[in-house]
């Protein structure tokens, strides 16, 4: 079994924001699709969790950009998962551009086991990596950052039939749109980290509030579903 997992993709235009740079949500996309592809070979995919009526959720990622190519056309995605807590299993990854080698950018996540019948977060006990030792490189040396809620209402969002992953709840990459339309960012501004905590799930049809708070280069947009919080998030731009 592969500790480390890595492929290219060549990127089309619904990769890219509109300034011709690797879009959040387009990063989300590669993130979730090579973290899928490893936990395939590694045994716990949709169908082998399924026997033992758990699936994979997506709690937390940061997407720290090193650089901003425009319109990379091939890129190479490296993801490893570290050695698994009590409850989550995180994972980092890197994304290279092929044209020059530079690193795009880097980025964690933070996955949990969802039992399929409670829908309540499962202890790591019931799967654990058939790894004999872990991939030690290490990208990011503290924890994930607490996350302030605004309180500026600023819009709605009504999830789409469209957004809804095999789950069947907004799925992770959909959110990097969400935040992106709220930010109103100008042409000579780019993101340089994003940090997303997916705390409830929504579903398609339902109402989600967005809240927005600005301080300097950060911008705090969260969701909320009545008095539920949907997602928090805090973007910092580039400066």
């Amino acid at each position: 079994m592969q500790n480390i997992y890595e492929t290219t993709y060549n990127l089309t235009t619904n990769y890219y924001d509109p300034y011709n740079h690797l879009s959040v949500q387009g990063a989300l996309d590669l993130l979730q699709n090579i973290a899928a592809r490893h936990a395939y070979t590694l045994g716990a995919g949709k169908e082998d969790l399924e026997k033992i009526g758990l699936f994979w959720v997506i709690a937390r990622t940061e997407l720290d950009f090193k650089s901003f190519p425009n319109t990379p056309v091939e890129v190479k995605v490296i993801t490893w998962p570290t050695l698994p807590t009590r409850f989550y299993f995180d994972r980092f990854y890197k994304i290279i551009d092929l044209a020059t080698n530079e690193i795009i950018l880097v980025a964690r996540s933070r996955w949990v086991l969802v039992d399929t019948i409670k829908r309540r977060i499962a202890n790591t006990s019931l799967y654990q990596y058939p790894l004999a030792s872990y991939h030690q490189e290490i990208l990011f040396t503290t924890d994930f950052p607490r996350l302030e809620e605004p309180s500026e209402e600023v819009g709605t969002h009504i999830v789409r039939p469209s957004e809804i992953d095999e789950n069947g709840h907004l799925n992770n990459s959909k959110y990097g749109n969400i935040i992106f339309d709220y930010l109103q960012l100008q042409s000579n501004e780019v993101i340089k980290n994003i940090v997303i905590f997916y705390n409830n799930e929504a579903l398609s049809g339902e109402k989600i509030i967005l809240k927005k708070q600005s301080s300097n280069n950060k911008i705090a947009i969260s969701g909320h579903k009545t008095d539920t919080i949907i997602f928090n998030s805090e973007v910092t731009i580039k400066q």
